[in-house]
């Protein structure tokens, strides 16, 4: 059998099950001395690369699109591959990688036949075939399979059901994708997005290639997304505090997975939390100054506004030498204004010299905190107690209570 399409990548063939079935990319489906070591009989090709080249090649044209219907494809996919396997057959369902089209069919085929679950007969797959991974769209037809018999049709009410509301399905996927943004490239991201959905969750940390998951108060995330080591940090409204003394963990927990070869996702619906923390990274990591990490995540997040609290975080990071402590020195000036909200400072309706003068004392404070961590750590203060001293001016006058980082 001669095919017409090349690739530059080698032949990749795995057996799934043993004598009948085959799962490959197209470079096996080319190679004449691959197909005949194995006794393959059929082809089933699961992409408009390649022309049928008889009737023992049946060929599906559907692109690696999350868009693409091969839900309607997939009966007679599973009839041929039940027809060649009643006559003593063997065949290879192969699409270009043989990671997503193809392992869809073999899928489908194997919950008609055996009964199992979309899970399941994935699960199956990859024992003999690690790669394999339908993207979101085809997972999504999977389940509709099931819903409409192993049998669907254009008129089956669970295919109209599905194909009605698929463009917005994976449309809301893909959003969450385009989310994400590379921070350091295949090591950490960030995102303010992320699916409460359980198969979105888990399918996007695999198109990621997301192996751990750090999450931030505040998150609709409810439990750690399968298959990844999961780390939360609870950040409560009245502790604003616990995310700044939280983040020498959090920064721990990014560098043992990235010195272990995997991938972090930062998550916070509050995208300046989540930058943070990354930001705290990149100064622990690369041993650079505020301005630069913020920098680092602008390259990357171009909208990105650094806020106050996000320079100030990143400041009380750097004067605690990337270990903050509730007992240090920058952080209990930090804590200052907090203490007004506690009823130690007077309320907003009694303002008047009594505020001007807590202020005038903060001041001071700020100003002698600065100088105490200067000559502890040799970091020059100067630019930082500038910095918190305009804050707790403006905080002061807008303000009774501190913003929450």
């Amino acid at each position: 059998m001669s095919l017409m399409y090349s690739k530059p990548f080698p032949p990749s063939v795995d057996e799934i099950l043993k004598d009948q079935i085959y799962l490959g990319n197209l470079s096996a489906a080319e190679s004449d001395e691959t197909r005949q070591k194995r006794g393959i009989t059929h082809i089933l090709s699961v992409c408009p690369e390649l022309r049928s080249t008889g009737a023992n090649h049946l060929v599906i044209p559907v692109d690696d699109s999350d868009y693409d219907d091969l839900l309607i494809h997939l009966p007679k996919a599973c009839h041929f591959i039940e027809d060649a396997l009643a006559h003593g057959g063997r065949v290879l369902i192969h699409c270009v990688m043989g990671i997503s089209r193809s392992t869809t069919v073999l899928a489908a085929y194997l919950m008609k036949t055996r009964s199992l679950s979309v899970a399941a007969a994935i699960s199956f797959m990859k024992q003999y075939r690690p790669q394999v991974q339908p993207n979101y769209g085809f997972v999504k037809q999977l389940e509709a399979f099931l819903e409409c018999g192993c049998a669907p049709s254009a008129t089956h009410p669970a295919y109209v059901s599905w194909k009605r509301r698929q463009k917005k399905d994976v449309t809301n996927f893909l959003k969450y994708l385009m989310d994400c943004a590379v921070i350091v490239p295949d090591a950490l991201l960030l995102c303010s997005e992320f699916p409460s959905d359980p198969l979105q969750a888990e399918l996007l940390l695999i198109d990621l290639g997301v192996t751990h998951f750090l999450s931030l108060a505040p998150t609709e995330v409810t439990s750690a997304p399968p298959g990844a080591h999961h780390r939360h940090i609870d950040v409560p409204p009245d502790v604003p505090d616990k995310l700044l003394v939280a983040l020498a963990d959090a920064c721990n927990f990014i560098r043992d997975a990235v010195a272990g070869g995997g991938k972090v996702l930062v998550h916070s619906l509050l995208e300046a939390r989540a930058c943070t923390v990354v930001g705290a990274y990149l100064m622990a990591s690369r041993n650079i100054l505020p301005e630069a990490a913020a920098a680092v995540i602008q390259d990357a997040l171009p909208l990105f506004d650094p806020t106050s609290n996000f320079t100030r975080a990143l400041n009380l990071f750097a004067a605690c030498k990337c270990k903050p402590t509730l007992d240090h020195p920058a952080i209990a000036a930090h804590r200052v204004p907090t203490a007004r909200s506690n009823g130690y400072l007077p309320h907003a309706a009694s303002r008047g010299p009594s505020l001007q003068s807590a202020a005038a004392c903060n001041t001071e404070l700020l100003t002698r905190t600065a100088a105490a961590v200067m000559s502890e750590t040799g970091i020059d203060m100067s630019a930082f107690s500038d910095t918190l001293v305009a804050i707790q001016q403006k905080a002061s006058m807008a303000h009774p209570t501190a913003a929450v980082v």
